[in-house]
């Protein structure tokens, strides 16, 4: 009977565990993306990675893509997307683009790209997909405004010595594609 207890221990101790999830990673807005296409990449000749890069691109196209198989749609396979690598200050910045090419396409789809920096322990330390808006772009709060008068709220196109309505008011005009003409207020 005890030679049951150890596996069962074993066996429930590890469904307690969580599920491990991908490793830990921050969206520090603080980081800015370098230009990618600022200088043209070099496709010919000898291409040599260390294993730091290649574990970059692999972590950033893991997240970028998700698991791959042999049902992987071709538009979201690795192999059908282009990648930029840029290093600066011990931070690995990773381009993915979409090769349309590589399916049969002529142009990628809307949103297909992503931008990820990648610390030298292999942790994602900011991403940026296509489409989402840049966190380190955001306009900062300007401050309190300007009081506008509460006679000025509300108020409408009338002139502000109320003696002719505006042009745009006056002039007969088709409303909104129904054939009825609408005239002034």
């Amino acid at each position: 009977m005890t030679w049951f207890a150890l596996p069962a221990a074993l066996l429930l101790a590890g469904c307690l565990r969580s599920t491990p999830t991908r490793d830990a990673w921050t969206n520090d807005a603080s980081i800015e993306f370098p230009q990618f296409f600022e200088q043209p990449a070099e496709e010919a000749g000898t291409v040599e990675l260390s294993g730091s890069v290649l574990r970059a691109l692999e972590v950033a196209a893991a997240d970028f893509l998700g698991p791959q198989d042999a049902n992987t749609p071709c538009v979201d396979r690795r192999e059908s997307h282009r990648y930029r690598v840029i290093q600066r200050q011990g931070i690995l910045f990773i381009r993915i683009d979409e090769d349309p090419q590589a399916c049969g396409l002529t142009v990628p789809a809307l949103h297909s790209g992503a931008q990820y920096a990648v610390g030298s322990d292999g942790r994602i330390l900011r991403r940026l997909r296509d489409g989402e808006p840049d966190e380190s772009q955001m306009p900062t709060d300007a401050g309190p405004g300007i009081q506008v008068p509460t006679s000025e709220v509300g108020r409408s196109f009338e002139p502000p010595d109320g003696s002719v309505p505006l042009p745009f008011i006056q002039a007969p005009n088709l409303d909104a594609g129904s054939g009825a003409h609408h005239h002034g207020p």
